[in-house]
């Protein structure tokens, strides 16, 4: 395949840019159906005239069809999004690049998706995809399973289709203490989705942020909070998302004194409640109840996700917790990875 990849390169280079413009179309219309031709172009950065040029293509192929709200996928579409998937990897050298990256940053196994999430946020629905699919994979009868909260890990979750539901004896759990005011995205949210979908039963830590070391000692001693926290320090699996520190400060409502602490400390990630320079080293631990870090090293296997080349320092700042597990990113981040060692 990787020859080929190369070959139709060499020899017809303007019809991989048009196999690759189609394939992200037809990839846009199967996330955002139905959908329209100007909200379309405004989603990919393309011009309206190329998407009706590119969209009665795929029309007339019958790998879209055209109803009065908009574009939608036909099976056919579904089927030949798969079949491109791989020659995409290939064509892009994504396979090459998770390669390099599991070397650079001693990981296991490190999977890219095409694009940049900064630059669209539907690829983040391609890293959801993806980490459900490991998932699914390694998850057996009688896991304990704690996730935290993100926007990443909720597409995930959103992705996530078992193969059966049949893992009553599965236990899901969020990580720490809710995040925010965003309820779609708080941990508690996602773990009982995600059980929902397993059939699974789960449990909930309602333990808002910031809480006064006192009162968090208190809760702690709770009999159903302290049984809770105990099932989390004996996860099997970790799912959680790779924040930047100063971003998640700020959304965890961060006092301006401590932003301006991490600032000067040059944290660069944040990952359940703690914030890490590059150098991997913890300069602040938020108040919070969950997952601790020294908990980690026990756990079976991790499931990392991040997206946008933004993410590269963050990534690199926590490389050292995913020894046992995988890392899901998009090509954005591990292009400006490989920038960022080749320059160090």
């Amino acid at each position: 395949m990787r020859n080929l990849s190369l070959t139709l390169q060499k020899i017809i280079p303007e019809g991989v840019l048009t196999l690759e413009r189609r394939y992200e179309i037809l990839r846009a219309i199967s996330y955002f159906q139905p959908v329209g031709r100007r909200i379309l172009a405004n989603h990919l950065g393309i011009s309206e005239r190329i998407i009706r040029n590119e969209t009665d293509f795929l029309k007339q192929n019958v790998y879209i069809k055209v109803t009065s709200l908009g574009m939608e996928i036909t099976q056919e579409g579904h089927n030949i999004l798969q079949e491109l998937e791989g020659l995409i990897y290939d064509l892009r050298g994504l396979t090459e690049l998770e390669k390099q990256l599991s070397k650079i940053l001693n990981i296991d196994k490190v999977v890219v998706v095409p694009g940049d999430t900064d630059k669209n946020e539907m690829v983040k629905k391609d890293i959801g995809k993806a980490a459900a699919r490991i998932f699914r994979d390694i998850i057996k009868p009688g896991n304990t399973i704690a996730i935290t909260g993100g926007t990443t890990v909720a597409q995930m979750i959103n992705s996530f289709q078992p193969l059966n539901n049949n893992y009553e004896d599965v236990f899901v759990l969020p990580a720490r203490g809710s995040i925010g005011n965003k309820v779609e995205y708080q941990s508690n949210t996602l773990a009982s989705q995600l059980a929902y979908k397993l059939g699974a039963d789960y449990k909930l830590l309602n333990i808002p942020d910031h809480l006064s070391k006192k009162s968090l000692e208190s809760i702690s001693k709770e009999p159903e909070i302290k049984d809770t926290l105990q099932k989390v320090s004996n996860t099997d699996i970790l799912i959680f998302g790779i924040g930047n520190a100063l971003k998640m400060a700020k959304r965890r409502g961060l006092l301006e004194p401590v932003i301006d602490f991490l600032r000067r400390k040059e944290a660069v990630a944040e990952a359940f409640g703690y914030y890490f320079n590059l150098e991997g080293e913890i300069v602040y631990n938020s108040r919070s109840v969950g997952i601790q870090l020294d908990e980690i090293k026990n756990i079976s296997y991790m499931i990392a996700v991040a997206g946008g080349s933004s993410k590269a320092e963050a990534i690199m700042a926590v490389e050292h917790l995913l020894k046992k597990g995988c890392i899901v990113m998009d090509e954005g981040a591990a292009n400006e990875i490989i920038r960022y060692k080749r320059n160090k």
